[in-house]
């Protein structure tokens, strides 16, 4: 099923806001994140000793392989913001290599943490996004998309 042509349109209209509450939002994530990572990783090497500190050595490399994808997702949707707000087709692409970083960084996590429920998640996540952004897409094909979004 098809969004309505009106939804389509706001939509389109006003993606290049809603990808910017997301970096928002996704900036505080990763420090929170990060803070998180540190204080935990602190807190089982003093209690742990050795084990502990192995445990760390471990979970450090997934949270920071988390991180770099987090972060070259949000270059990218910043690079984004700039080409949605102007309805150029670059914009959409920039968004749509985002979605494909995430499903790849899915499957990667899964490989770490073996956590079917947050693979399941996160594809269906990817996929509801997927949706909405080619429902999307005629409206960002040039000089064309351009007329029918001022109609």
């Amino acid at each position: 099923p098809h969004l309505p042509k009106n939804g389509q349109q706001w939509l389109a209209k006003n993606v290049w806001w809603i990808a910017l509450i997301g970096v928002i939002v996704g900036v505080m994530g990763i420090f929170t994140v990060l803070a998180a990572t540190l204080f935990a990783g602190a807190v089982l090497t003093a209690a742990g000793g050795v084990a502990g500190a192995a445990v760390v050595g471990f979970a450090m490399i997934v949270v920071w392989a988390y991180l770099a994808v987090a972060v070259v997702s949000l270059i990218i949707t910043v690079m984004a913001i700039s080409p949605l707000k102007a309805m150029k087709k670059r914009g959409w692409t920039l968004i749509f290599i985002t979605v494909l970083l995430e499903v790849i960084a899915q499957v990667v996590y899964f490989l770490f943490d073996y956590n079917f429920f947050g693979l399941v998640w996160g594809l269906l996540t990817s996929a509801v996004t997927a949706y909405f952004l080619f429902e999307i897409r005629s409206f960002f094909d040039g000089q064309k998309a351009k007329m029918s979004v001022n109609k």
